[in-house]
């Protein structure tokens, strides 16, 4: 695993989707959840992420009680073009398949399960690579594995037409893949040096059904909004935001996500100088964000909150939130809450 892997997460809606198969082989998702002490009711959270780390030790469990290794290849079968979020919608209501594949090509870094993607045409031949950094196994062969199959499944949904390929792929094929390989509508080539879908480029001029410019104006501009989000910020930066907040643990210290990076103290410190922040500014922002989005997104009692945050008590998080918003916790609360109504 390299440090990289570490700063990363993945949306809970791709651990949603493999509950969904899983239960087609009888395995229930309190057995798939239970060991890591998740629910399905928090992996519905709004924007919730989930560590590479333990997606892929969901994943080991999930292989592990199904006994199906194919089962990457049942989750791209499943998959819908909803699961990727804003980058799914938009792609989605593009007006053809070239149009959807460039916006993909475009956000992929957004959420793509940690994937990008290439759009390659040559005269009559189109071209899609699919390439991730990950290394975690076996995540990073699921990873491609589902997408692999679920573009092919997605194509059939947007257009109404089954689209034929050939696939290569870099994962070894176990004897339990030719079981279901025939339920594929692409030839898929097992142990290749890179990711590649091979089509007839015909196939970009297709119409989507679900077609509509206002629509997929509105999910680019989300999408960009986003992507301005993150690059913001340098990649070393993004990397220390990521390692500061653990879903499970909270927020991690100056010393902690030292250690995380392999660096002394003063180091990080002095990196951080160069980039022109500190650790306390990047603590406060996220601290900041996820204040807000545990008051509008969950019910949790102000304490709950505040200790989430890692405040001593709520008066110390008043006094923070009072200096982030110019207003307390409770009625920037009871603010948003009308404003829903």
């Amino acid at each position: 695993m390299n440090a990289a892997d570490l700063s990363k997460t993945l949306p809970s809606a791709y651990v949603l989707l493999l509950l969904d198969v899983t239960k087609r082989f009888g395995v229930s998702e309190e057995v798939i959840l239970s060991p890591f002490g998740l629910t399905r009711a928090a992996l519905l959270e709004t924007h919730e992420h989930l560590p590479l780390t333990l997606v892929n030790d969901v994943l080991i469990h999930a292989l592990a009680v199904t006994n199906e290794p194919a089962l990457p290849f049942h989750v791209g079968m499943q998959m819908k073009i909803s699961t990727h979020g804003f980058i799914g919608f938009a792609a989605m209501t593009a007006d053809t398949v070239r149009q959807a594949l460039e916006l993909v090509e475009r956000f992929s870094e957004l959420r793509l399960l940690g994937a990008t993607i290439r759009l390659e045409v040559n005269q009559d031949q189109a071209r899609l690579h699919v390439d991730t950094d990950l290394t975690l196994q076996p995540l990073r062969d699921a990873v491609l594995a589902a997408l692999m199959v679920g573009f092919g499944q997605m194509a059939q949904v947007v257009t109404g037409e089954t689209l034929y390929g050939v696939a290569y792929i870099e994962i070894d094929e176990l004897p339990r893949y030719r079981d279901i390989m025939y339920r594929l509508p692409a030839q898929i080539h097992f142990n290749q040096p890179r990711n590649i879908i091979c089509f007839n480029a015909s196939y970009l001029d297709l119409a989507l059904l679900m077609s509509d410019t206002a629509s997929m104006q509105l999910a680019v501009k989300q999408c960009e909004q986003e992507l301005a989000a993150i690059g913001h910020f340098s990649p070393f930066i993004r990397e220390v935001r990521a390692l500061v907040h653990d879903t499970n643990i909270g927020f991690r210290s100056l010393e902690s996500v030292a250690e995380m990076l392999n660096q002394s103290e003063r180091t990080l410190k002095r990196q951080l100088a160069q980039e022109g922040t500190t650790f306390s500014d990047i603590l406060e922002d996220m601290r900041r964000q996820e204040a807000i989005r545990l008051l509008i997104n969950s019910s949790e009692s102000l304490e709950r909150i505040a200790d989430a945050l890692g405040y001593s008590d709520v008066a110390n998080f008043n006094r923070a939130f009072k200096r982030w918003t110019g207003t307390t916790p409770g009625q920037y609360r009871r603010e948003q809450n009308l404003t829903d109504k």
